[in-house]
């Protein structure tokens, strides 16, 4: 059945190169489902919401945001649009459920629904921390992915052969998500309902955590005491303005930037 009806839809008008990050940004603020129109130069993403959600004019104020009453739509039909499969990096390539592409030689697939909740793959904070993970995942590996989200991170770990990928989040709903993308993996997930706290010292060859700057800065401490020595510490989430901070606590990070995003990957001593 198609899902269609009469809904809110809410209007943003932006640039081509702004599409993906806004359109991963209206995922994880719950939209039902996104439809694109380009023209004059210009491009418009009409979201779908059940009601007019109380904040987001103010979130897409730089879009000139309108809500409206929704037309019907094939909702389904333009999700599926919306997300094709994506390679990330050398190794990885992204794909939703309903996707039928075949996985590109030496790549290894991450089937994901995506827009369920943070980790949807199109963020560049995710490409960034997935590329990083590429570097550093080992056989032997025991990752710890805090603030899992969607749990895209720990498979993507478990898909290059990391040994063990520990999940935590606060949020469960976030929980109930990674285990509905695990079983779509055909792995067996290690979840934690909880912070850093929950863990012992040094249980993690590598800790990553895809968080926004505040909240990695308030955890940073927990994430060198999970990290074993040698280890590697992968923190993203934060835009450029607030890279001096991190660079100033992981003096010989290696940075990466995206979108004006950044990464930092640090090696521990």
């Amino acid at each position: 059945p198609k899902s269609c009806g009469l809904m809110y839809s809410l209007l943003l008008t932006c640039t081509s190169a702004e599409i993906e990050l806004i359109s991963a940004e209206l995922w994880d603020a719950g939209t039902l489902g996104i439809e694109e129109l380009n023209s004059s130069g210009e491009t418009q993403l009409i979201a779908a919401f059940l009601s007019q959600q109380a904040g987001l004019l103010e979130r897409f104020a730089n879009y000139s945001p309108q809500w409206r009453l929704a037309p019907q739509i094939d909702w389904i039909a333009e999700t599926h649009r919306a997300w094709p499969a994506r390679a990330i990096g050398e190794k990885l390539f992204l794909a939703p459920p309903w996707c039928t592409d075949p996985t590109p030689p030496g790549r290894e697939r991450i089937v994901h629904v995506p827009g369920l909740a943070s980790g949807t793959g199109e963020h560049p904070c995710t490409q960034l921390a997935l590329i990083a993970l590429e570097k550093f995942v080992r056989p032997n590996t025991t990752l710890i992915d805090i603030g899992t989200g969607s749990g895209i991170l720990a498979i993507a770990a478990r898909r290059l052969g990391a040994a063990r990928a520990i999940n935590l989040d606060t949020d469960e709903s976030a929980l109930s998500t990674a285990r509905e993308n695990f079983s779509l993996n055909a792995f067996e997930p290690l979840l934690i309902a909880g912070s850093a706290e929950c863990v012992s010292d040094g249980i993690a060859d590598i800790a990553i955590a895809n968080i926004n700057g505040t909240v990695l800065l308030s955890i940073f401490d927990e994430l060198l005491r999970i990290t074993k020595g040698n280890g590697h510490l992968i923190l993203t989430g934060f835009p450029e303005p607030e890279l001096a901070l991190f660079q100033q606590l992981l003096p010989g990070a290696e940075i990466s930037i995206l979108a004006e995003w950044c990464c930092v990957t640090a090696t521990l001593s």
